[in-house]
């Protein structure tokens, strides 16, 4: 193994997570004027002459964009209150006077902390007027920590039908469909409940494709969602007889607050996944790599993911090893099932001639799920680095001359109940671990990665990097170099 290359790719996926670092996206986003009390959003402007500012927020990049908000419009702001995950308080939160800063959802589930948070925010916009200008702030983490169970759902009920789906391997659109019918405060039930107040709100996307209604469950978007199709999805995992009987009643209520208040409300996504990918790509040129960033929104089982991303270095190494054509080559790429796979290059060209002839960087985003089988710790980005590991060991053969390096981390910095972002796997790892008299077998069948990637060398090959405070899903990194 290469720790050079190891360095690399640290590197570069620590650049895309700098790409969409929170106070700089308000900063590109964000402009006001003191002397006219001109507030510009990214193309669009309001007058604040007469407004009161509120500030609210949820999620795991909120509060480095509260703050930069904070220095922005400094006095303007009357009151805040902004919802963060446990253990992610900065001193520079704590110097601010206008905003509350409270910690909740730890391991990225409801609890009390973040249902009380929820609560005051709830209080907060109730009491606004048409006087009053709302601007809220959005990114992943915030359905966890904008939580309000609508009643007679307890919270105990909420977070135990959640954490199921999630474990049954419900991906992030159907999860929050979910969520937006059990909930009080999701669904746009939010900006209905800030009504008469223009409302503004700022995204940092963490959901494939970037829609609004989905990402932290789309508290100020309008639900446009059937809770059938909620009912629906529970049945879909086998989960629907052991619901509860107070969940079934919501469901079966099919009803909404009033009707969506659309001429007051805005929503704008100012950071994703796409960011970071071309940060990534930037980073990667600069490391002497050629890189070829192929898709933003890749999602699926890591086990079925792993099986197209074996077939893509498979395919990539055949053409560098001049076993196929150009033709041949994107034909084969063609059928990977992998999402919004982008195959742009030209037939002829340098571009061509440097994927057959320079050491290569594939990146790609989005946000996998795994199905839980075991007992284990781990998280879907660890999972996915092992199990890629151990399919391209059985197939080294067919590589020929070159190594393969692959990273999979969150942009949050933190991959399931752990203190990781993800893992670093390569073509020999399993040899390795035979040699280590290591069993993988054992952990992938336990999904116990965090603990098999925490013993193998000694932790090397964990991503480490503690909360980033922001988050857009999930970088893969795959990088093929030929040996020297």
């Amino acid at each position: 193994m290469s720790k050079a290359v190891f360095c690399d790719l640290l590197q570069i996926f620590k650049s895309s997570v700098s790409a969409v670092s929170p106070e700089n996206l308000i900063k590109n986003s964000v402009n006001y004027n003191s002397a006219t009390k001109k507030l510009t959003i990214v193309n669009e402007s309001y007058n604040l002459q007469n407004k009161n500012v509120y500030l609210i927020g949820a999620g795991k990049a909120v509060q480095n964009m509260a703050i930069e908000v904070e220095n922005i419009l400094n006095s303007k702001i009357k009151n805040g209150i902004v919802s963060i995950p446990v253990g992610s308080l900065t001193t520079k939160s704590l110097d601010k006077n206008k905003t509350l800063y409270l910690e909740g959802a730890k391991n990225n589930l409801p609890d009390e902390n973040s249902m009380n948070t929820t609560k005051k925010i709830k209080e907060l916009v109730l009491k606004l007027t048409a006087d009053d200008f709302l601007l809220v702030l959005l990114s992943g983490g915030g359905s966890a920590l904008l939580s309000l169970p609508k009643e007679p759902i307890t919270l105990e009920e909420k977070t135990t039908l959640i954490k199921n789906l999630a474990n049954s391997g419900v991906d992030i659109t159907e999860l929050n469909t979910v969520r937006k019918w059990v909930s009080d405060i999701k669904g746009g039930q939010l900006a209905m409940y800030a009504q008469p107040a223009q409302v503004v709100t700022l995204i940092l996307s963490d959901v494939v494709g970037d829609p609004i209604d989905m990402i932290a469950s789309g508290p100020t978007v309008q639900n446009k969602d059937n809770p059938i199709e909620a009912i629906n999805i529970i049945k879909k995992f086998n989960l629907y007889d052991e619901t509860p009987t107070s969940v079934k009643t919501v469901l079966g209520e099919n009803k909404l607050l009033q009707t969506f208040p659309t001429d007051k409300v805005r929503n704008i996504i100012i950071g994703s996944n796409k960011l970071s990918i071309k940060a990534a790509a930037t980073k990667a040129k600069l490391l002497n790599y050629y890189p070829v960033e192929l898709s933003n929104v890749v999602t699926g089982n890591v086990s079925d993911l792993v099986k197209e991303y074996v077939k893509l270095v498979k395919t990539l190494c055949e053409f560098r090893n001049r076993n196929t054509d150009v033709t041949n080559l994107k034909d084969k790429l063609g059928t990977l099932e992998i999402s919004g796979l982008q195959l742009n290059f030209a037939d002829i060209g340098e571009e061509v001639k440097a994927i057959r002839n320079k050491d290569l960087c594939i990146i790609l985003g989005g946000e996998t799920t795994v199905k839980v089988n075991g007992t284990g710790l781990g998280g879907r980005n660890q999972q996915l680095a092992l199990e890629f590991s151990k399919a391209i060991s059985n197939l080294r053969n067919e590589f020929k001359d070159h190594d393969i390096y692959f990273l999979s981390a969150g942009t949050d910095g933190i991959d399931g109940p752990t203190d990781a972002a993800g893992a670093i796997g390569y073509t020999n790892m399993i040899s390795d671990c035979k040699v280590a008299n290591i069993d993988v077998n054992t952990y992938i069948n336990n999904n116990d990665s965090y603990n098999f990637y925490k013993t193998f060398k000694n932790g090397e090959l964990h991503i480490v990097i503690g909360h980033t405070n922001t988050n857009v899903m999930d970088i893969h990194l795959i990088i093929i170099k030929k040996q020297i």
